[in-house]
């Protein structure tokens, strides 16, 4: 019961002085000791001084009340120390030194037993042989996971303890290296790269990781070749081609991992990517395969490009201006006059399809087609004044509010703001931009999942 009263006591408190400053700290500290809880008025007596360390009364209070928190951890610590509890006995010396440490940095000083340095060393290595114990004998049943916990209780004392850097890096790479061993055998050599990985950022020398992860890294190793479309008469067209292909062989040299990008020179195109399987290329995929050691090659072409801005859409309506006219008794009239306005919608847009396939060299196999539309397009709508309004805008509503009923009455805030909105469509060339950033990203898509 003393410690729930305890507890609603110090809750009630921190309502109290959250935001506060030095004199509340102080004023809660003289209540807390006034109830006997010495512990907590030290500690606020010691927030006090440090929020203004020329608080005469809080140094003076922190003194007395703190020597006596100090005898009472350090009469904690004794008590655990002798019966054995192991982390009580050096939580309980933590908080004594914490607190030692604060009030000293603040010319406030405390006596305590010195004999209990020693004993709080000898804790310590009591602490960390336990712990150490139990996970290595963990680690030595495959309970790699349970380990975890009492190898990070040695290491919060004593990091090169024993052999306790060994244990935490058996505990935390076995697990993971069996895991990568399976995916090897069965070879799914891109979740084995993952695994092996987080080894080496662990330990850069546990088992064969290091050759494991060049065996792995060989076979995820891939190289393709980009070949540029088929010259077309559309000049649009293959400006387009030309671009794409710029930004498909930059992206594909950033981003990929694993996947090398062969230069194709002298190999400049592939014929229609539509006509890809035909004798004569099947030949040609063969030679160029031996020439050059590539794995698969990317073949695309674009068609049916288009640029359009539909005719400008207007509606008209009318707006309601509220007009406040004061009574002889000082109140107001309201009355709204008619506003005339259009809303307006207008969009402008650009597409082209796009097309790809992606082939095994060494099967003459397409591994990946697709033939899709790629578009950006810029969608606006505002609200114009039919002539020059002056007034505030925030008098005006799209109903009149006298014939409209409540239930039909809505926040007219968002219909206001089209009065504000952009009238200006994005330029084709900014359209085109956002339809190549597109392109791009599906480019790199469809190598990372074709190219395995």
């Amino acid at each position: 019961m003393k410690k729930i009263n305890k507890i609603l006591y110090l809750f009630s408190f921190l309502a109290i002085i959250a935001c506060t400053g030095t004199r509340q700290y102080f004023n809660a500290a003289e209540k807390l000791e006034k109830q006997g809880l010495i512990d907590d008025a030290a500690n606020y007596y010691l927030e006090s001084l440090q929020r203004k360390n020329t608080n005469v009364s809080a140094r003076a209070k922190l003194a007395e009340v703190g020597q006596k928190h100090v005898s009472n951890l350090s009469s904690e610590f004794f008590r655990n120390n002798s019966t054995g509890k192991l982390e009580a006995s050096l939580d309980s010396y933590e908080r004594m030194k914490a607190f030692l440490n604060k009030a000293a940095a603040l010319n406030v000083n405390f006596d305590y037993p010195k004999t209990y340095d020693d004993d709080y060393k000898a804790a310590v290595d009591a602490y960390c042989s336990k712990n150490y114990d139990a996970a290595y004998n963990l680690v030595n049943k495959g309970k790699f996971e349970s380990a975890g916990k009492y190898i990070s209780n040695v290491k919060k004392y004593n990091a090169s303890y024993k052999t306790i850097q060994n244990l935490d890096n058996t505990a935390v790479c076995e697990p993971l290296y069996q895991n990568a061993i399976t995916y090897i055998q069965n070879k799914d050599y891109y979740n084995a790269s993952g695994l092996l990985k987080s080894i080496n950022q662990k330990t850069d020398n546990y088992k064969d990781s290091k050759d494991l992860t060049e065996l792995v890294n060989s076979q995820l190793d891939k190289s393709f070749m980009l070949f540029e479309p088929k010259s077309t008469s559309n000049k649009g067209e293959k400006e387009i081609e030309d671009l794409l292909f710029n930004n498909f062989s930059q992206a594909a040299t950033q981003k990929l991992n694993h996947i090398k990008v062969i230069n194709n020179t002298p190999f400049t195109s592939m014929g229609n990517a539509q006509d890809i399987s035909a004798v004569g290329n099947i030949d040609l995929i063969q030679a160029i395969r031996k020439a050059t050691g590539t794995d698969f090659f990317y073949i695309f072409d674009i068609y049916n490009r288009v640029e359009s801005t539909p005719p400008i859409q207007k509606s008209f309506n009318k707006a309601f201006q509220e007009v406040q006219i004061k009574q002889p008794d000082n109140s107001f009239k309201y009355s709204y006059n008619e506003v005339p306005y259009n809303y307006v919608k207008a969009s402008r847009a650009f597409s082209y399809n796009f097309r790809y396939k992606v082939i095994n060299a060494y099967s003459n196999q397409i591994v990946n087609s697709q033939d899709q539309q790629i578009s950006a397009q810029d969608n606006i709508e505002y609200n114009e004044f039919q002539y020059q309004y002056n007034n505030n805008i925030n008098s005006l509503y799209p109903y009149n509010p006298q014939n409209t009923l409540p239930m039909y009455q809505t926040n007219p805030r968002n219909w206001r703001q089209l009065f504000s909105a952009s009238k200006t469509l994005k330029s084709f060339n900014d359209l085109q931009n956002d339809a190549y950033n597109t392109n791009v990203n599906q480019f790199v898509n469809s190598i990372i999942n074709s190219i395995k």
